[in-house]
């Protein structure tokens, strides 16, 4: 008897731990189940019959895969091919009609901590409302004008004061909500990010502490009472310098040019943490800080549906973008080995927590406590280990704060008015001195956040430095590269091809790769229009220069900043539409393209939400592509987004509609054994 799968979008199957495993079952096991067993013959091999996209580096459109009871792949081909040998007990999987087979959907760069983080009542989430096809994904009550989302924030009046509990905020974005008109401030003329404090006691307290966290990650608000509690923790007076916590790892509490006094606004994260540790044990977003596992372990009930939301927008796999400490890492991988969880995690940790200090000893990299190719009883773990180094270069692009050098600079009037060329976070011999113990032990891999095209430029001349020092075999990626110049690109490709120069010596070739935030394009393409001109903005995320230059590329979302859903990350590839905020009914019909000249395929970007990530996390040997060898790591979608490409007729605005039927880890359903 063939089985087959039904054409029901895997949308609320729940399966996590224990704790969540009898609510599941009551309630959603059956919506969920496939029709019948899971294929299995005596020996527990599985077949999957269907049409299937293999990613491979052929572009083979396959028939048949057949897996072992551990998860590995046996043989992909025809029906015919793979069946000789077979057990003839083996029942196959049998797609339904339209249906494909791919690789499990990887996003390589989140902020998994933040994104579990959002969901929990006790965080404010602030987030802009999204364009009208994605706006499933919108947060409850999402607001599209500052004063009203901060107004949302204000506690309820008890008649007394409650000392140093925080009042928390996430996912403001003052690049896409306007202001707005809200009773609650008098001033409705100050830009926000001029006096963040002083719209923050006007319309949320001024007698609790406050931090607002923007949506970037790189900027924070916060009011009066938070700097006093920060200062009286640190110093116990009320009023401090930013430590060297802060000034040395680059971040900034930003103070008015003329009284000298603090704005409000803090760049970068490390400005953020004696904030996070002043909280203490009282809120969980400083728990995140002082124990992350503790923090895992309170919440892992209320974060299920964040978590299965990220199953059900098909990926298999993530990689977080920057754990700050053992703590932290510690915490994804508690969260990673609990039973029936639905994902791979690896991660990077940052350079300073790896090189360690005086209290806290280095990290050394780490990996799957098996490894399938080298080990036949191995069954590929759901903890993949820390196997990369992540510095930040500069801020963000929509935050004024990114690195930008000629033709750009940011406009003035505009959002990121005054901020010129924007900022770095280090030079690049100060990006050498941090890392060049850790680059010549030759066992990490490194990735830097660059936004700008000045901050690609400071990191390839630091890379450059490095690899002439000690050739460093690894894969390195430039996390965001958003503001394209050909000019970088082409080094790159050089790079890769070992024929980069500096003065009149050659650098050894280096393995150098780029993932885009592709949401730049559609959710601020836009706005970024104003901050860096109509013409300066064209090449956000530079697909065409990658393309060029031969310089592999993928697509993540860097959740918490944008939502995890690949399937949108290929729309907005291959479309590069863009929406007016804050008020959408101002976005022109049709909707605009942002650089035309840079759209992908659709092959090319189902390409980077599997195989290249699987590349530039150095997962390859296992994931990303479906070769015998490889671990069975699938995702079954509702039609084929091959058959979306304008080149063939089809609708790529359409290709966000296509639904996840199933995910698959080591070939057996994330939704447990049916």
């Amino acid at each position: 008897m063939n089985r087959s799968l039904r054409q029901e979008p895997l949308l609320a199957c729940h399966m996590l731990s224990r704790a969540f495993v009898s609510l599941a079952a009551l309630t959603l096991l059956a919506s969920c189940t496939t029709r019948g067993g899971i294929g299995a013959g005596g020996d527990g091999t599985v077949l999957f019959v269907g049409k299937i996209l293999t990613m491979d580096d052929q572009g083979t459109i396959a028939e048949a895969v057949s897996v072992d009871k551990r998860g590995r792949i046996l043989k992909v081909g025809t029906e015919e091919e793979v069946r000789k040998g077979l057990n003839a007990e083996v029942e196959p999987i049998r797609l339904a009609e339209g249906q494909v087979l791919m690789p499990g959907f990887i996003d390589p760069h989140i902020h998994l901590l933040p994104t579990l983080l959002q969901s929990l009542p006790v965080t404010h989430n602030l987030a802009p409302c999204l364009p009208p096809p994605y706006k499933a994904a919108n947060s409850e009550g999402c607001q599209n004008y500052v004063l009203p989302a901060l107004k949302s924030m204000r506690p309820p009046s008890t008649g007394k004061l409650e000392g140093a509990e925080f009042i928390v905020g996430m996912n403001l974005d003052p690049s896409r909500q306007a202001l707005g008109s809200d009773e609650c401030s008098k001033d409705k003329i100050t830009p926000f990010m001029d006096r963040p404090m002083q719209y923050l006691e006007d319309c949320v307290n001024r007698d609790r502490p406050v931090l607002v966290v923007d949506q970037s990650g790189h900027l924070a608000y916060v009011n009066q009472k938070a700097f006093e509690v920060v200062c009286i923790e640190m110093t116990g007076k009320k009023e401090c310098d930013a430590p060297r916590s802060v000034t040395d790892n680059g971040g900034e509490w930003v103070k008015d040019s003329i009284t000298q006094k603090y704005t409000g606004l803090l760049r970068e994260s490390p400005a953020f943490e004696p904030f996070f540790q002043a909280m203490g044990k009282g809120l969980l977003l400083g728990l995140m800080h002082t124990n992350p596992v503790q923090f895992v372990k309170e919440s892992e009930k209320d974060i299920l549906q964040t978590i299965q939301a990220l199953r059900a927008a098909g990926l298999t796999t993530v990689a977080d973008g920057g754990l700050a400490s053992k703590g932290q890492i510690d915490a994804v991988k508690f969260l990673a080995e609990r039973p029936n969880f639905p994902l791979r995690i690896t991660g990077l940790v940052r350079d300073n927590a790896a090189s360690g200090d005086a209290k806290h000893p280095p990290i050394l990299p780490s990996g799957p406590d098996c490894d399938p190719t080298q080990d036949t009883q191995c069954k590929l773990p759901m903890w993949l280990g820390v196997g990369g180094i992540k510095l930040w270069v500069d801020g963000s692009t929509q935050g004024c704060t990114a690195q930008l050098a000629p033709p750009y600079k940011y406009q003035d009037p505009g959002h990121c008015a005054q901020a010129g060329e924007g900022r770095s976070d280090f030079t690049t011999d100060q990006i050498v001195t941090r890392l060049k113990d850790l680059w010549n032990t030759g066992a990490w891999r490194f990735q830097l956040h660059a936004n700008g095209n000045g901050a690609n430029q400071t990191a390839i001349d630091a890379f450059t430095q490095l690899q002439m020092q000690k050739v460093n075999p690894h894969r390195l990626l430039f996390i965001h590269n958003t503001v394209g110049a050909e000019t970088i690109s082409e080094q790159l490709g050089s790079m890769r091809k070992g024929t980069l120069f500096v003065g009149e010596k050659k650098v050894p070739a280096l393995d150098a790769r780029v993932t885009h935030l592709i949401g730049h394009v559609a959710y601020w393409g836009n706005a970024l229009e104003g901050m860096l001109g109509k013409e300066g903005a064209q090449n956000i995320d530079p697909i065409a220069f990658d393309r060029q230059y031969e310089v592999p590329f993928s697509f993540h979302s860097d959740s918490m900043v944008t939502p995890s859903r690949p399937l949108w990350f290929v729309e907005q590839a291959v479309t590069r539409r863009t929406w007016t905020y804050p008020d959408f009914t101002k976005t022109p019909n049709p909707v605009p393209v942002l650089g035309a000249r840079h759209v992908a395929t659709v092959e090319e970007a189902l390409r980077a939400i599997t195989v290249e990530p699987a590349r530039q996390h150095e997962l390859d040997a296992w994931l990303g592509s479906i070769e015998e060898g490889k671990v069975a790591d699938f995702v079954v979608l509702g039609a084929n987004p091959l058959d979306y490409d304008p080149s063939k007729g089809g609708d790529p605005t359409k290709l966000s509609q296509i639904p996840v039927i199933q995910t698959y880890l080591n070939g057996q359903p994330t939704v447990g054994s049916h």
